[in-house]
């Protein structure tokens, strides 16, 4: 099973879909929960492909870094689920072509550094009372 998880969420400008992204698990229909109710405020997902499979992922756009992961198991981990994965790539957002544009070995150069003006980070969802 391949799974395509964004990592961490782009900036400030999505700090509202904290609550929404984090309110339940993917599995069982949750993932189409997150999905319509980022919708409603205006951050729709879109379909973009992997370069090795022919399956079709709904990510959210405009996300600071993309990680593709192929699930090994998964394990109890007391009051949750602990899932046990491979990392198989990593991506950036295309803002051209408007999909993930992923990365080979060499590109690492084209990942840009993540501070808090590219990526969204705990301390200002503690400033801004979300967490």
């Amino acid at each position: 099973m391949v799974a395509l998880l964004p990592h961490p969420l782009s900036n400030s400008k999505q700090s509202m879909l904290v609550p929404i992204l984090g309110k339940m698990p993917g599995w069982d229909g949750g993932a189409m929960v997150k999905k319509e109710e980022c919708a409603k405020i205006g951050h729709e997902w879109v379909a973009v492909g992997s370069d090795e499979e022919e399956e079709q992922f709904e990510v959210l756009p405009h996300c600071a870094s993309y990680i593709q992961i192929k699930l090994k198991r998964v394990t109890a981990g007391g009051d949750h689920d602990v899932c046990i994965v491979q990392v198989t790539k990593n991506g950036v957002w295309d803002d051209v072509n408007k999909t993930v544009f992923w990365l080979e070995e060499g590109d690492q150069q084209q990942q840009p550094a993540l501070d808090s003006t590219a990526a969204l980070y705990s301390g200002q969802l503690r400033d801004e009372g979300i967490i």
